[in-house]
């Protein structure tokens, strides 16, 4: 079977050598013929290195791609670590999957703030880690590209310690790790077929639209970014644009630059990002002060990540911005789900793509069948079927329609089920309204937490309120809500690293306001 993502590089290194692969302000261009050449290079030199199980810390860049697939190439599983993780959830992740050796790749942005200084190659917290585990260390670069391995663990001296228990007894390709709603992170194990078989089935969806350079705006520890963007472009024959995130407007998990973000368009003229629910409301926004024009060589836009409201699609088709919805989670590889140029229902996340199986359960949950994960890390339990916790239907076309969390549903004092996610979708189509939770379980009515910005009275909040509740049912609307004074983030634990909101967290600070109702 053709390897969806090895064999077309090679092929594309033959037949068209000087095609652009990777493209960054640092290193330029690399062509398909360079990026083939130095993909196996690296790949023979992990393979000396006898590397089991490779984590990969570092900011995006192309060091990060050429690691990431000379290691998918040469069978070593691949455990990308979350630059926002703490010092204990990082502990608990190296811990967790055995790893064996870690790759800091070339520094930047992020990475020098927390290394304390310019120029560290590897974080000192990161090197007290892993002397903290009491571990063998050494370090080692490799001429194929710069960056630093530190080797922490033998497995060939020590096997019973580089087993990872699965059902069934299979070594994962990718291992990804989320913090979840519980902030201890869980290892998604994905085998190499579940990663190709997603890159084969979103190549085909996409090859329609003859897309160009994608940009990278999402980290690559992000499995989204890493196959959607990543792989299927590549796999495509396309150009992947690269540079630390910052750099072209995602400042922070709560913070992003739409002008930055416009700069980059417009000079590598991208045609192909995805972007986060709040990304897309600020680009509108900035639509409405500039105009279109700067985003006119875009032709598809992924958004994905969280509930996008309908309005806020229904503006986007207005400005003929092509955005399409899509769903998915990481223990089916990513992407389960996507609206496309010839197929797309505003409200919906499209139709099921063709590498899985999509049914809904009685209570309304959404629940995956195929390109399944092997398993959690260390987890015994494996199921064909991944329940995804997500409460939706179908329509009679087939397209998918995801209404709220199963376990997130409010049950007001008088009866009626309310999915909190689609309150807040309806709010945030309001500009003044950048961040809310809705909350009212055995309550009358329904309370709100909002933030806005600094700028925006009291008597303005409340203006978009009842316009966002017009648009709604009475038993849905919202009836008080007081204000946060700063975004909801990881730093405030209020979000989780997939920029969900962490319901509890702000139930428990905002319990005084909440009752003043």
């Amino acid at each position: 079977m053709m390897n969806s993502l090895f064999d077309p590089i090679s092929t594309y290194a033959k037949q068209d050598p000087i095609r652009e692969a990777i493209v960054s302000a640092d290193r330029t261009v690399i062509s398909y013929a360079e990026l083939n050449i130095q993909v196996n290079q690296l790949s023979a030199e992990l393979i000396q290195m006898k590397i089991q199980r490779l984590a990969i810390w570092g900011v995006n860049s192309v060091n990060w791609i050429l690691v990431d697939l000379a290691a998918r190439k040469a069978g070593i599983t691949v455990i990308p670590i979350p630059l926002f993780f703490t010092q204990d959830q990082v502990k608990h992740l190296l811990q967790d999957s055995q790893v064996d050796s870690i790759c800091v790749t070339d520094t930047g942005g992020d990475i020098e703030e927390k290394c304390g200084g310019k120029n560290c190659a590897i974080p000192q917290w990161l090197m007290n880690l892993t002397e903290h585990a009491g571990r063998r260390r050494d370090v080692s670069t490799s001429d194929a590209f710069s960056g630093q391995f530190v080797h922490l663990l033998d497995h060939q001296a020590h096997p019973e310690q580089g087993y990872i228990k699965l059902n069934p007894p299979q070594q994962p390709s990718k291992i990804t790790y989320t913090s979840g709603s519980t902030g201890t992170p869980k290892g998604v194990c994905l085998a190499e077929e579940t990663i190709d078989s997603i890159t084969a089935s979103l190549s085909n969806a996409l090859v329609s639209s003859h897309l160009g350079r994608h940009l990278c705006l999402i980290p690559f520890a992000t499995l989204l970014e890493n196959i959607a963007g990543i792989y299927v472009a590549l796999s495509m024959g396309r150009a992947v644009v690269v540079e630390e995130v910052s750099q072209f407007g995602l400042i922070s998990n709560h913070e992003f630059n739409v002008q930055h973000f416009v700069d980059a368009v417009r000079k590598y003229q991208i045609e192909s990002v995805i972007l986060l629910p709040q990304m897309l409301k600020a680009i509108v926004e900035y639509i409405a002060e500039h105009g279109p024009t700067d985003f006119a060589t875009l032709k598809f836009i992924a958004v994905g990540g969280g509930k996008v409201s309908p309005d806020l699609l229904s503006q986007c088709q207005m400005l003929n911005l092509p955005v399409y919805e899509g769903y998915g989670l990481s223990e089916c590889a990513s992407v389960v789900s996507l609206n496309l140029p010839n197929a797309r229902k505003i409200g919906s996340v499209g139709r099921i793509l063709p590498h899985v199986e999509v049914k809904i359960e009685k209570n309304a949950e959404v629940v995956v069948k195929g390109n399944a994960m092997l398993g959690y890390v260390n987890d015994m339990a494996v199921s064909p079927y991944i329940h995804t916790g997500d409460a939706g239907y179908f329509d009679e076309e087939g397209y998918l329609y995801i209404t709220g969390r199963i376990k997130q549903i409010i049950v007001s004092s008088f009866g009626r089920n309310i999915s909190p996610e689609w309150v807040e979708s309806n709010s945030l189509s309001e500009a003044e309204i950048h961040q809310i939770a809705i909350f009212g379980e055995a309550q009358p009515h329904l309370s709100a937490v909002i933030y806005a910005r600094a700028c925006s009275s009291d008597n303005l909040i409340e203006a978009a309120v009842q316009k966002a509740n017009a648009r709604m049912p009475d038993y849905a609307q919202i009836k008080h809500w007081c204000r946060a004074a700063e975004p909801f983030s990881l730093k405030n634990q209020m979000l989780t690293d997939n920029g969900k909101l962490r319901r509890n967290q702000i139930k428990q600070h905002f319990h005084a306001a909440l009752q003043q109702s």
